[in-house]
């Protein structure tokens, strides 16, 4: 799936799609992040809020430090 920014979502979730992010040049399993990041989504966690009430989490340029360990450059 290509994308332009950093998406993760609720209804992407569980259909393993690698997210290609061509214009910023990475790419990412978006299961995998958010399996990884559970604690973040729930409440309290950094992206609990985006997350519960919009059912996504975002970000315009690049990615959340916290998916370093996922993101493949392409």
């Amino acid at each position: 799936m290509n994308r332009k920014y950093f998406y993760l979502s609720q209804g992407l979730y569980g259909k393993k799609l690698t997210i290609k992010i061509n214009n910023q040049g990475f790419c990412y399993n978006h299961d995998e992040i958010v399996d990884a990041n559970k604690e973040r989504f729930s409440e309290g966690g950094s992206a609990h809020k985006s997350w519960s009430k919009y059912s996504f989490y975002s970000k315009t340029n690049g990615y959340p430090d916290w998916a370093n360990d996922f993101i493949r450059t392409i």
